[in-house]
């Protein structure tokens, strides 16, 4: 009888040893697959890549969108302000034209959003309202461009084409 539990034994021994060795090669192969998957999608993603070091761009601060109440305190001795609301359909007039200065021309210009609850006061439907003396007596309409020379506004363009005009046929 001895004999016959010895065999019995050893079945269940191999048994034991079979089935742990299957899940040994499952867990291998659920790990293989994860890290081939995280291999793939970093490369897709360019997390990795095999190509050397690439240059990484600095990030330039965004400092040309200003609030209503800074137009006359900018450290520049002469600079143009654009009031415009960005969220209009004509904001893309103005878009392109503070884009075509900023590379025509080496003075500064600054944006003031229109749409922004901040720049609320500084808004007037009547031109005949506009008044750009000071900041304490702002008003502008939509579509104003100002120059600003030693902090006293000098000039005051009103709609896409004077400001065109303004700005590209001096």
């Amino acid at each position: 009888m001895s004999k016959k539990n010895n065999k019995n034994s050893l079945k269940e021994n191999t048994v034991e040893q079979d089935e742990m060795t299957r899940m040994l090669k499952v867990l291998g192969l659920v790990v293989l697959a994860m890290v081939s998957f995280y291999l793939i999608f970093s490369i897709a993603s360019g997390e990795i890549s095999f190509g050397g070091k690439k240059e990484k761009n600095d990030v330039a601060i965004q400092n040309t969108i200003i609030l209503g109440g800074n137009s006359f305190n900018r450290q520049e001795e002469s600079y143009y302000v654009l009031y415009y609301d960005f969220k209009k359909d004509d904001s893309v007039v103005y878009a392109n034209l503070y884009d075509m200065f900023s590379q025509t021309s080496s003075e500064k210009m600054y944006l003031v959003d229109l749409s922004s609850k901040f720049n609320e006061r500084f808004i007037t439907e009547n031109e005949n309202e506009i008044n750009i003396e000071s900041n304490g007596s702002l008003k502008i309409v939509n579509g104003t461009l100002i120059k600003i020379e030693n902090g006293k506004a000098v000039s005051k363009t009103v709609g896409a084409k004077e400001i065109e005009k303004f700005l590209f046929n001096k």
